[in-house]
C-alpha cells in the first residue's frame, strides 16, 4: 500500500512540474524578426486590377511604366496612383518661381 501512495505522489508531482514547465515555455517571449525582414514581408502585398481604392473607386492599369516603381495602377474615381506592389505614388508638382508683383494696397514710398 505504501508503494502505491509513493507512486501516486511521484506521478502527481511530475505532472505538476511538467505543467509548470509547459506554462513557462508558452508564456516566454518569442523571437522577433528584424525590422528589415518585417518590411520585406509587408511590401509583398500586391494590388491587383479591380481592388478598391481608399476613396471607393476601383484600381485599373494606366498603361504607364515608371522607371522607379514599375507598372502603375490608377483609381477610376480620384487621381491617386498605386504601384503594383501596393505602395502609393506621391506626385508633387514643381512650382516655378514667379516674379514678385507690387502690392496695390500699399502707398508708394
Amino acid at each position: 500500500m505504501q508503494y502505491l501512495v509513493i507512486g501516486l505522489i511521484v506521478v502527481v508531482g511530475g505532472a505538476i512540474v511538467l505543467g509548470a514547465l509547459l506554462v513557462r515555455h508558452e508564456n516566454s517571449p518569442g523571437t522577433r524578426p528584424s525590422l528589415t525582414a518585417a518590411r520585406r514581408v509587408i511590401r509583398q502585398s500586391r494590388t491587383v486590377t479591380g481592388d478598391l481604392c481608399v476613396c471607393g473607386g476601383t484600381l485599373q492599369p494606366t498603361g504607364e511604366i515608371s522607371e522607379r516603381f514599375g507598372g502603375l495602377l490608377g483609381c477610376s474615381s480620384c487621381r491617386r496612383r498605386w504601384t503594383e506592389d501596393g505602395r502609393k505614388v506621391v506626385r508633387r508638382q514643381v512650382r516655378r518661381a514667379q516674379p514678385r508683383r507690387a502690392r496695390r494696397d500699399m502707398p508708394p514710398s
